[in-house]
């Protein structure tokens, strides 16, 4: 720039300017037949063989379209391409021997090989500033140019700037489109995870807009339109005219409504929210109602649950505290100290305990037998004793089974303790459990605790508590028998029951 003059360059450094260049004008890979067309133009209005669109950058000037001339032997450089950019109120600039004029000569370029003779140039104005210019070269005089030659060239200069605003709007459309792809896809994925449907109902027309998921939550077939009376009438009954009298009445105070519905053929639980966002009145039935419908199936089948288990809980923990009583008052008739009675109903406690701790585990549902044999024995044996061996068939549970055979085990362990087969280290206890039908075809449980290895036993000469609940702890369960043998090897139960499962 050191041969252009001072307001040439102020021009060009135009922060404004320079903003606008870098915010709106991108300069292309390819050759762009818009701007060629204009320039062929300029070339054909002045009868000149050449003519080209250049933008002027900070520090480097490029071309946009030429005619008439290689885009690469145009001598970027040269300061002439640029004057018309500091034009502000002449439509043009139009010079014959610009090479012979003091001041300008520094700045022409060559064309063919001679200094250019004629040069007319316009600036092409894009958003309000002078981007580049349009210019006309020839290697000859041009002496019967007009001002409506120059006024030609103007337009066909501000062409060019509308054209590059017009593109740079395409690009910025372009680009809300993509943004706003992917934010409709990001809601589309966040609304699929959530298990969430999206629908609009234009009050003006009658129709409702919906996505498959709302179809699929209502039974509602793919692809068909949804009206308002296929909409409701997939509604159950029972839940149609609560959430009529809720949307209803929000649509009159223009609030937002939420209402939970269950379908009538899916039969899914689905909470609604969504509010008129337009100008809705009462009286008119013009404007736009949208609104969100959200699967709560889960959340309604684990409400449901829960108030199951706490009715459930409710009758076990009555059963239990009958049971616990029950026990107390034996196990105190029964005991010749306080410290025995403490002992002796202090053990039964945790057996109880240690059974509903499992029961809890699994929501009060079947539990496994072998899970609820080794809860009873474990606080008999060491973690790492091999004197119980359970084996046998898988067997499962229901809550009364699991808290009654708890306590016959209990007893069996606590008793093996004192004065069976775990009150020796050689002492081992075979737990065998086995799985099959009574005469009945009903499924029954029989399960076998031998002892072998311990103190050699005999009958108690006084059955004590521990006897008793061993032989009847089962008597609530129907069908259910335990014989005890005191053999000279060892204790020998056999318990036989009927089970839920198997």
């Amino acid at each position: 720039m050191e041969h252009l003059p001072s307001d040439i360059v102020d021009a060009i450094k135009d922060r404004e300017r320079l903003d606008t260049l870098s915010q709106t004008i991108m300069r292309a890979a390819e050759v762009d037949e818009d701007f060629v067309a204009i320039v062929e133009s300029a070339a054909l209005r002045f009868s000149c063989p050449a003519a080209l669109i250049l933008i002027a950058d900070y520090d480097e000037n490029w071309v946009q379209a030429v005619h008439g001339i290689k885009p690469e032997t145009v001598p970027t450089r040269s300061g002439l391409f640029v004057y018309p950019i500091a034009l502000k109120r002449d439509p043009a600039l139009i010079l014959n021997n610009p090479d012979e004029q003091e001041d300008i000569a520094p700045s022409v370029p060559n064309y063919e090989g001679r200094p250019v003779k004629f040069f007319a140039g316009a600036p092409i104005k894009v958003h309000g500033v002078n981007a580049g210019s349009l210019c006309v070269i020839d290697g000859k005089n041009h002496r019967d140019i007009s001002d409506e030659d120059a006024e030609a060239l103007r337009r066909l200069a501000n062409l060019a700037g509308s054209l590059y605003e017009l593109k740079d709007a395409a690009r910025g459309k372009a680009s809300a489109d993509l943004a706003l792809s992917r934010a409709q896809k990001r809601h589309s994925m966040a609304l699929r995870a959530g298990n969430i449907a999206a629908w609009s109902w234009d009050r003006k027309s009658s129709t409702v807009e919906c996505d498959n998921a709302l179809r699929e939550m209502l039974g509602l077939p793919a692809g068909e339109p949804v009206t308002c009376r296929s909409l409701l009438s997939a509604i159950a009954p029972e839940t149609r005219f609560p959430l009529m009298r809720r949307f209803k009445a929000a649509l009159d105070r223009g609030e937002e409504y939420q209402c939970e519905f269950k379908a009538a053929k899916t039969g899914k639980w689905l909470l609604s929210l969504g509010g008129a966002y337009e100008s809705v009145l009462a009286a008119d039935q013009n404007g736009s109602v949208f609104g969100v419908v959200v699967d709560i199936s889960t959340t309604k089948e684990s409400e449901q649950k829960t108030r199951l288990l706490l009715r459930e809980l409710n009758h076990r923990v009555k059963n239990t505290l009958a049971i616990v009583q029950s026990i107390a008052g034996q196990t105190l008739r029964r005991s010749r100290t306080s410290a025995e009675f403490n002992m002796a109903f202090s053990g039964r406690l945790q057996a109880l305990s240690a059974a509903h701790t499992l029961l809890s585990d699994e929501q009060w549902g079947a539990i496994a037998l072998d899970r609820l044999l080794r809860s009873q024995v474990a606080p008999y044996i060491d973690s790492n004793s091999r004197q119980i061996d359970i084996h046998g068939s898988a067997v499962f549970l229901d809550p009364d089974e699991a808290l009654a055979l708890g306590l016959v085990i209990h007893e069996l362990a606590s008793n093996a303790a004192k004065f069976g087969a775990l009150s020796t280290r050689a002492g081992v206890v075979d737990i065998t459990v086995a799985c099959g039908d009574d005469e009945n075809g009903a499924s029954r449980l029989e399960l076998d605790w031998v002892e072998v290895g311990g103190p050699p036993v005999a009958p108690p000469e006084q059955r004590g508590f521990g006897s008793v609940l061993i032989e009847r702890s089962l008597d609530k369960i129907i069908g259910s028998k335990v014989d005890v043998d005191f053999a000279d090897t060892g204790l020998r139960v056999h318990i036989r029951m009927p089970l839920r499962f198997c």
